[in-house]
């Protein structure tokens, strides 16, 4: 086995604690159901995208529950990694500080 449970766990809690952090500008990646969500999530953990799933804000409508939230700065990462697999979201939003969404094209 390459990397310890103690590894793995420090890599996870890194992950956590990077996608915590307030300050950190965020995008929210809606897709149209678990199944997309659940294989979008799969791809981008593959492919090194940090991301944290989610339940769908209020105030953005989805047929699933779930959503993908992933640093700004990995973008053009995710959009390359979704494009190839052909599960781009239906919509991508950055949160803004009056509690609402601007939506963005990934």
């Amino acid at each position: 086995m390459g990397r310890s449970l103690r590894g793995l766990r420090r890599e996870w809690y890194d992950t956590t604690v990077k996608l915590t952090r307030a300050a950190d500008p965020v995008l929210i990646l809606i897709f149209r159901g678990t199944h997309q969500v659940l294989s979008a999530e799969k791809r981008l953990k593959g492919g090194g995208v940090p991301l944290r799933l989610i339940p769908v804000p209020r105030s953005l409508t989805s047929d699933c529950g779930l959503a993908i939230r992933i640093p700004l700065d990995q973008r053009d990462r995710a959009r390359g990694i979704l494009s190839r697999a052909r599960l781009l979201p239906v919509s991508a939003h950055l949160p803004c500080e009056g509690g609402g969404y601007d939506s963005v094209i990934l």
